[in-house]
């Protein structure tokens, strides 16, 4: 393989491992530390931290879920979790009922999900509660929130039975749809937990279908849902990259949101040259999607990863790139 980086494929072994070498003509190559970097493919979560344990590694690809709270207790000063440039969701469909010119119901339903309890008791590896829809840790952007984040439930609760009466359900006449997720434990313990919460609130009724994935893009794309789980994984350091999925002409516009303002206010970014105008705009806009409804952001991901502390030079960023041509083996100081 032709290549011009600090280091160059030696190896590669499909389904075992990659090793890497030192590219001794890499134009800087007098800054790099090491010799060469071995890439393990360890599909299994467990067997990963088994061999980080035993020395096989220097640095994991993840956490295992069900052994956070372990490792966070005996291995704490190795643990790495910084948030990443990525945002779990439900999307209602804007295009027909029972969500289509329905904002009042919309935020109903937001108002009354716990996203700080499912942090805590469903997610339970680090993840943060999403009260907006741009991640945390952009550069020359403040992440924005809807405008009952800091209330307490007591409250939100009260509003949202409002507004679901003012749309017209109530618990002798409740709200009945369907929430389709594609295949996964945490999929189905989230849509659990949501529609209970749903239900003990509003007495809203909530049917849960699981598909494949593919299944799922192909019921989204063509209208054939009334609200979807999915996420969105940030391209690159810039909040364009969130802004962008909410436009009305966005191939991947999965809920079809559509909003003038909102559109004017990205164009207006798009043309601004001083960063924190443009950042000003972009949260501006935000905060005029936010107030639609046109999704239900859940949870930001974060990065989690187990560092051993002879690997020096690491560092914790949102778009979870940490080049080998900037690390070292060494004794801690």
């Amino acid at each position: 393989m032709v290549g011009n980086g600090a280091f160059l494929l030696k190896e590669w072994v499909p389904g075992a491992y990659i090793l890497a070498v030192r590219n001794h003509h890499y134009w800087r190559d007098e800054a790099t530390r090491l010799e060469g970097v071995r890439y393990l493919l360890i599909p299994d979560e467990n067997a990963e931290l088994a061999r980080y344990r035993g020395g096989e590694l220097q640095v994991t690809f993840t956490v295992p879920r069900g052994q956070f709270d372990w490792i966070r207790a005996h291995l704490a000063g190795e643990l790495h979790v910084a948030p990443q440039l990525s945002t779990y969701y439900y999307g209602f469909n804007l295009r027909r009922a029972p969500f289509k010119d329905q904002p009042k119901l919309r935020r109903a339903l937001s108002l009354v999900i716990d996203r700080d309890k499912l942090a805590l008791l469903v997610l339970r590896v680090g993840e943060l509660p999403a009260y907006g829809w741009v991640p945390p840790g952009i550069d020359n952007y403040t992440s924005q929130s809807f405008d009952y984040a800091e209330l307490p439930m007591t409250t939100r609760i009260a509003e949202a039975q409002r507004l679901y009466r003012e749309s017209g359900y109530s618990r002798d006449k409740p709200l009945k749809f369907e929430l389709r997720y594609n295949a996964g434990e945490v999929h189905t313990k989230l849509a659990l937990a949501i529609a209970s919460m749903w239900k003990e609130a509003l007495g809203a009724e909530v049917g849960l279908t699981q598909v494949e994935f593919k299944s799922l893009l192909q019921d989204i794309d063509r209208g054939d849902v009334e609200m979807f789980r999915s996420s969105w994984v940030g391209d690159y350091n810039d909040a364009y990259t969130f802004a962008q999925v909410l436009k009305s002409d966005f191939g991947v516009n999965l809920p079809h949101y559509q909003s003038s303002r909102y559109d004017a206010l990205l164009r207006s970014a798009a043309l601004q040259q001083d960063p924190l105008l443009r950042g000003a705009l972009f949260e501006e806009a935000e905060r005029v999607m936010l107030a639609d409804h046109p999704l239900l952001p859940l949870y930001f991901y974060v990065n989690k990863h187990l560092v051993k502390p002879e690997v020096l030079g690491w560092y914790d960023n949102v778009m979870n790139v940490v080049y080998s041509r900037d690390l070292a083996l060494g004794s801690p100081r």
